[in-house]
């Protein structure tokens, strides 16, 4: 071929070439373009215009304050209940305390037919006296010399011996005797008059009401801000609030839940506070800081979580997971917060956290 002609077909070649890439690259509708209408977050893309704004929202401004604080649990009202039992055997002959009746430790609750114990104690202490009679006269007798000091001693071997036979007539009879253990309530008698009953046999059962123990669970975490002594606030379902102290903090956790058993003791001179009553229980663990809010404020999140919105850095909607650490006629002391803080205010439902918004404060305090 020619060398004219490959020069020709080369030059056509290239010529076709620089014509396909600028169709490629430059073609009105071969390209698509991408425009973003939200703004990425961490975790999604922001909601709102195609600007990526979600537009003016109000705030309330809100100051974090110094404040003793409460850890809240639910719990309920538990007591010491002992059941009475007989130490022999025989009839039941004495009821002599109904059922519900408020009980002090060794009142007689039930009591067997007799076995001749009482003439048997009379007995006794007439032993007694007579031989503390004789070893006083020995006693006496030896200091003017009409007595060896061994019949002194003997006397009063005598003596013991009879304090020993007093003793076990007494316990016979207690044995037939079934009495409270300490105050409380006689709450359910089981004997009943005539019925034989053999040894062991119970009498019935009493309650310990004062004081009265609370009984909750607390995760991990909260456990680790209770300390036994501390004060509590127990709320009753009736309003009522009445204070007591931490008496137990479990070391060991309930394998099951994974929840610390929390005890709190509580006054109940009255009785009033019965067995299973359920409370909240308001611990207190001390200074901190603290914003007082409105109910209002209080949000749930996509995930469930109670808590607040607030106005974060760059415009930004943040959402704080609240912790409730006490309530007041005036509001809610919630903590998570910064310092100071810029929270959305109430009536504006369709408030998302990442969503970029334009600030507006309302000059209204926090707490209402």
């Amino acid at each position: 071929m020619p060398r004219i002609l490959t020069i020709l077909l080369g030059g056509i070649a290239l010529i076709a070439a620089i014509v396909g890439i600028r169709s490629l690259v430059s073609g009105g509708e071969s390209v698509a373009r991408v425009q973003a209408n939200t703004v990425p977050t961490l975790d999604k893309a922001l909601p709102g215009s195609p600007e990526g704004h979600g537009g003016t929202v109000e705030f309330i401004r809100s100051r974090a304050q110094a404040r003793t604080q409460y850890l809240s649990l639910g719990g309920r009202s538990e007591a010491e209940m002992a059941p009475v039992a007989f130490g022999a055997a025989g009839k039941v002959a004495q009821l002599p305390v109904a059922e519900g009746t408020i009980v002090e430790a060794g009142a007689l609750l039930c009591g067997l037919e007799g076995n001749g114990g009482a003439n048997r104690v009379k007995q006794a202490e007439t032993a007694l006296a007579r031989a503390r009679e004789t070893h006083a006269k020995n006693v006496e007798w030896q200091a003017s010399g009409f007595v060896s000091p061994a019949r002194v001693k003997q006397s009063k071997a005598a003596v013991d011996e009879a304090v020993a036979a007093l003793e076990a007539a007494k316990g016979d009879i207690a044995q037939r005797q079934a009495v409270a253990p300490f105050r409380g309530v006689f709450e359910k008698r089981r004997a009943t008059m005539g019925q034989f009953v053999a040894l062991g046999g119970i009498c019935g059962v009493v309650v310990r009401l004062d004081p009265i123990t609370f009984v909750a669970g607390a995760s991990e975490k909260q456990a680790l801000r209770i300390r036994a002594g501390a004060p509590v606030r127990v709320k009753l379902p009736d309003g009522r609030e009445v204070a007591g102290v931490v008496a137990k903090l479990a070391s060991v956790a309930d394998p099951q839940t994974r929840n610390f058993e929390v005890k709190v003791s509580v006054p109940n001179g009255d009785n009033g506070i019965p067995v299973g009553r359920t409370a909240e229980i308001k611990i207190n663990i001390g200074l901190g800081k603290a914003h007082r809010i409105t109910q209002a404020l209080l949000k749930a999140d996509a995930m469930g979580r109670i808590g607040v919105y607030y106005l974060d850095v760059g415009g930004v909607i943040g959402f704080a997971p609240a912790d409730i650490v006490d309530e007041t006629a005036d509001g809610v002391w919630v903590t998570g917060l910064p310092d100071d803080a810029q929270l959305v205010a109430e009536g504006q439902p369709d408030v998302q956290t990442g969503l970029r918004v334009t600030p507006v404060v309302r000059e209204t305090p926090a707490g209402g």
